[in-house]
């Protein structure tokens, strides 16, 4: 099971990486993105990204696929290097290695936690980001933000898919027989993905691909991985929290120095 979740990982985070570029070309053809070949096909690779994530998160932390989701966004980047739309600098090839070292060191150091109960704090923590990405749509907010209004979407959506799959006493398949509470979160967790999908490619029509997702990531990062260590049971290995700590950190590093701060068009 572990074998299969971290081949269902690396193909999500490929999915993720190849998405990026796709949604970044087709959020600012001219048409609109809802009319493009190029940002339906990476809505497609998006969704599958999330699912075979959702398959890694079975055996895996949350924390530790949250994690090296981030990695899509170097993905992202070297293909929009190869094809000539965006040359990476020195200090961003050093920032992708830095990332990878960062996402080694916590996906050792990491334990997955047990299955979690669905409780009332994890309905209002989910509400409470629901309602924050609601309201940021009514503001025009700077591509940077906007990366961070869809990493907080994207990210108690990946925290109710934790609950809800991992939920052994409810199957998903006995749907009749689901509690209220575990279709709150699915209800929570599907307005998270399409929250986060819309503050996205509101981003990405407006600036370059790696402003929108870096931000992005880091939410997607930092949110489940508080949410992981505090609701749901996961920690570090034992005699390896400064392990933990430090890929943690080059993560996040790592993900900042791809983070290209450019003007924004329109």
């Amino acid at each position: 099971m572990i074998v299969a979740s971290i081949v269902a990982l690396l193909l999500g985070v490929l999915a993720y990486g190849i998405a990026g570029a796709r949604l970044h070309a087709g959020s600012r053809e001219e048409g609109g993105a809802l009319r493009s070949r190029s940002w339906w096909l990476g809505t497609v690779l998006q969704a599958a990204g999330f699912g075979f994530t959702l398959l890694a998160r079975r055996s895996l932390p949350l924390m530790v696929v949250q994690a090296c989701s981030a990695a899509g966004l170097g993905v992202t980047a070297a293909l929009q290097h190869a094809s000539g739309v965006r040359r990476l600098r020195g200090g961003e090839v050093a920032a992708i290695l830095g990332l990878l070292v960062g996402l080694g060191l916590l996906s050792t150091s990491t334990l997955p936690g047990p299955a979690v109960a669905i409780r009332p704090a994890h309905i209002v923590l989910m509400a409470v980001c629901a309602a924050i990405c609601l309201a940021a749509l009514a503001v025009r907010l700077p591509p940077l933000l906007m990366g961070l209004a869809a990493g907080l979407g994207f990210s108690f959506g990946a925290i109710g898919a934790r609950l809800v799959i991992g939920d052994v006493a409810h199957p998903l398949w006995i749907f009749w027989q689901l509690p209220a509470s575990t279709w709150a979160v699915g209800l929570l967790t599907g307005a998270g993905i399409v929250l986060g999908q819309v503050h996205m490619t509101r981003g990405l029509a407006r600036s370059e691909a790696t402003t929108v997702l870096g931000p992005m990531y880091l939410a997607e990062t930092l949110v489940p991985t508080i949410a992981g260590l505090t609701l749901l049971g996961e920690h570090p290995r034992p005699h390896t929290g400064l392990l933990a700590l430090a890929g943690l950190a080059l993560t996040l590093v790592g993900t900042s120095g791809l983070l290209r701060r450019d003007p924004p068009v329109g």
